[in-house]
């Protein structure tokens, strides 16, 4: 999403088995896991809370663009 915004690279978000809704907001199942992720940095990096944030808002910019969603069809 930085190089969306610095220099103008085209983002095509790919939603495979998860609604883009649940991405943006980090609910139902994906925000589970993407918790445990923050977790799990938390206890491995020093600068984590600039991290999640940048995560988060640059997860929700993604989930806010057009895209492809992709259901599981296995």
């Amino acid at each position: 999403m930085e190089c969306q915004k610095t220099i103008g690279q085209i983002v095509l978000p790919v939603f495979f088995d998860v609604d883009p809704s649940e991405v943006r907001h980090q609910t139902s199942e994906f925000g589970e896991a993407f918790q445990i992720l923050l977790n799990r940095i938390d206890k491995e990096e020093n600068e984590s809370e600039y991290l999640k944030i940048k995560w988060r808002v640059a997860l929700c910019q993604a989930a806010g663009l057009a895209g492809f969603v992709v259901p599981n069809s296995w």
